[in-house]
């Protein structure tokens, strides 16, 4: 990830807020330039009492600097492409823009409050309904209350590919194919007995009938009708966020022609990774430690983690905290949180987090409060969090295998340089007739 510049690391006192002069001295511009930041949404600006003037987010302050250094440097700015940086494939499936998220236009937030996971895929996908939702209709297996615990990542991956899944070329071309993989993936994730996504395809076929998957998993977890209903938007707000790494890596693999039954492993693959679908076990580990510090201040273990992310030096938030794209807050995780019930301890973490920091809880720290607040197993954050996203990855791999565009970027090689025959190095060549035409 590219660094600031010297100038970036101006003597600052500890604060998660700049003045207005030690902020414009970090990005090497005018005080009036801040204001201009602060209208496109790349600076937070807030008043503090007893101060005269704004204050800015150190972190995001941070973060512009990077980009601003990146923009100078063409080598830079072709490294940041990779880093939340400037986009690198054209998409209309997920825009992020405002402080907002949109699935083909529409504000996911308004789409939680109503739609179901699989309306919302069948949006992201931009097909039809194929099937009629129904609470009553059958499964294909029987669901099992409290079965088995949700499976570990790794074991969810096994299952996906492991299984003797039966992949007939037909079935990539059947319109309920997608919907078969998504119920699929549901009962691999939750721990239920597995029932092979041909099978699906062909009871989904046969009745044209599907209890909507939140119903699901409210009978597995035996959650209330008002549990149900969280568990629904918390899957709708899951379904896609743009280029993440796990749907890129669904878009590489779909991108070779490979099966969508192939592509859709390769993004629970990618979220198997701590730095991805792993974040949800970090702070449900550290859950009791956080939330126990209470008024003596934020734990270490909490203290720690923050650092790094605060000061923009690392391009991952594995704190629970912050999130690149939304320097005001991620519109999702306060949707969830507000469906909560009060938790004191809770409250007061995110109020002293904030005072620290400047950092609005993430997702991650969302689907664990979900998780702690409604009495689930252990494991069931990262299956909303996989399963919503199993939508999303669907809905790249039909929309890149539609392009027909094979994802191969190049690499800017920094390694020794090329030996010839001689034993010398190119550079130390002796130079020979030039040629010009």
């Amino acid at each position: 990830m590219p660094r600031p510049s010297p100038a970036a690391h101006a003597p600052l006192d500890d604060s998660p807020w700049l003045s207005s002069q030690q902020a414009a001295a970090v990005l090497g511009v005018q005080r009036a330039s801040l204001y201009s930041y602060v209208s496109r949404g790349l600076l937070r600006a807030q008043t503090q009492s007893g101060q005269r003037g704004h204050v800015y987010a150190r972190a995001d302050v941070q973060r512009l600097a990077i980009q601003r250094q990146s923009v100078r440097n063409p080598a830079r700015l072709a490294q940041s492409t990779l880093d939340w940086g400037t986009p690198v494939l054209a998409s209309a499936i997920t825009q992020v823009e405002g402080g907002q998220l949109y699935y083909r236009g529409h504000l996911a937030a308004s789409l939680a409050a109503h739609a179901s996971l699989e309306e919302v895929a069948a949006l992201l996908w931009d097909q039809k309904m194929p099937v009629a939702l129904d609470e009553e209709a059958p499964p294909a297996h029987k669901v099992i209350a409290n079965w088995d615990l949700p499976r570990a990542p790794a074991r969810a991956l096994s299952a996906w590919y492991g299984g003797a899944e039966v992949l007939e070329a037909e079935m990539e071309h059947a319109t309920l194919w997608p919907l078969a993989l998504l119920q699929c993936m549901a009962e691999i994730l939750a721990g239920q007995p597995v029932t092979s996504a041909a099978q699906q395809l062909h009871l989904l076929q046969k009745t044209k009938r599907l209890r909507p998957l939140h119903k699901r998993l409210g009978q597995i977890w035996q959650t209330s009708p008002a549990h149900a209903n969280i568990l629904r938007q918390a899957l709708v707000l899951c379904a896609d966020h743009e280029l993440n790494a796990s749907s890129f890596a669904t878009r590489v693999v779909a991108s070779t022609g490979a099966s969508l039954h192939a592509s859709v492993g390769a993004g629970l693959a990618a979220l198997s990774g701590p730095l991805h679908g792993g974040m949800t076990e970090v702070i449900a580990s550290h859950w009791e430690d956080w939330h126990r510090a209470g008024r003596m201040g934020l734990a270490p273990s909490l203290r720690r983690l923050l650092a790094d992310t605060r000061l923009g030096t690392t391009p991952h938030y594995c704190a629970g905290f912050g999130h690149p794209l939304y320097p005001a807050g991620d519109p999702r995780s306060l949707h969830l949180l507000a469906l909560l019930a009060p938790d004191a301890a809770r409250e007061q973490l995110l109020r002293q987090v904030y005072e620290d920091t400047g950092l609005h809880p993430s997702l991650d720290y969302a689907l664990v409060a979900i998780q702690r607040s409604l009495g689930l197993p252990a494991g069931a954050a990262f299956v909303l969090f996989a399963l919503g996203r199993t939508a999303g990855w669907i809905a790249h791999a039909l929309e890149q295998r539609a392009s027909g565009q094979l994802i191969r970027p190049r690499a800017r090689y920094v390694g020794q340089p090329p030996i010839h025959s001689s034993g010398t190095h190119a550079a130390q060549r002796p130079p020979g007739r030039v040629i010009r035409f």
